[in-house]
């Protein structure tokens, strides 16, 4: 499984994170929260490469105080909220955004972003942008299968950013045996890392895309734990007229004979 935090590497400037606050209603210390009091969760920022006057905006705002100091549900489990926007910010003013809202529990909590500005052309008029959500819950001390690191494509269509395109950047699963916080010796598992790009053909109107997963498969043994093999999976989507799917759990790549495995995407 992996975590990463990518606030340093793309900082947001205080009169950005005002400005998105002001078209979120959202009031209060707006710093990174260092206590209970503070209200930026998470937060990045990058400008446009094709608009340099456009700034790509991602933000968490966290204002369930109460919530945030660990209050926990009618089941007993921890469960807080935070305001997630992402928004296009030109000469002070947010001229494009979405508003929504992250539930946390044991398996979601806002960690940290990353903006993504790769070349996605989808038409001759239309780029989308990434943005990439990084959960610091632990999850499930002894999991069968994991997904993290949820890339998101956004359009813009007017005032509005839409949401065309999810997926989970980094996948786990167990193929056989045991794995109680990583440590079981004889377990097998196999790990994926996904790249996004975009091909020549086209649908409805939008490029294809296609996600590439390397895939290590690891055996957990008395020695430690060692790589017994790699191989490569590819899967092409279209676009549908509305999006090429919005799966943050991917399973394209898992093996092909894995019974413990879920049914593949």
């Amino acid at each position: 499984m992996s975590s990463a935090h990518a606030n340093d590497a793309q900082p947001c400037d205080s009169e950005t994170i005002k400005t998105v606050a002001r078209w979120a209603g959202v009031e209060g210390k707006l710093v990174s929260r260092d206590d209970r009091r503070d209200l930026i969760a998470a937060a990045a920022c990058k400008v446009m490469p094709n608009a340099p006057d456009t700034v790509i905006v991602a933000i968490a705002f966290d204002t369930n105080h109460e919530g945030a100091s660990g209050y926990s549900d009618a089941n007993g489990e921890e469960s807080t909220s935070k305001i997630q926007v992402i928004a296009l910010v030109e000469a002070g003013k947010v001229v494009a955004a979405t508003r929504s809202t992250i539930e946390e529990d044991a398996s979601t909590a806002v960690g940290s972003y990353r903006i993504d500005t790769a070349r996605y052309i989808l038409s001759k008029d239309v780029r989308a942008f990434g943005t990439v959500f990084y959960s610091s819950a632990r999850g499930a001390s002894c999991p069968e299968a994991a997904g993290s690191e949820e890339l998101t494509l956004w359009i813009r269509e007017g005032e509005n950013l839409r949401a065309i395109f999810g997926t989970n950047l980094y996948g786990w699963i167990l193929i056989d045996g045991e794995v109680c916080y990583l440590g079981d010796r004889g377990a097998r598992t196999e790990s994926a890392r996904m790249t996004i790009a975009v091909e020549k053909t086209s649908s409805h109107g939008f490029a294809d895309l296609s996600i590439t997963a390397r895939v290590t498969q690891t055996l957990h043994n008395s020695d430690g734990v060692s790589d017994t093999g790699k191989r490569t999976v590819r899967k092409v989507l279209k676009y549908d007229g509305q999006s090429y799917g919005l799966n943050m759990f991917r399973t394209f790549w898992y093996p092909k004979v894995c019974p413990m495995c879920p049914g593949q995407d």
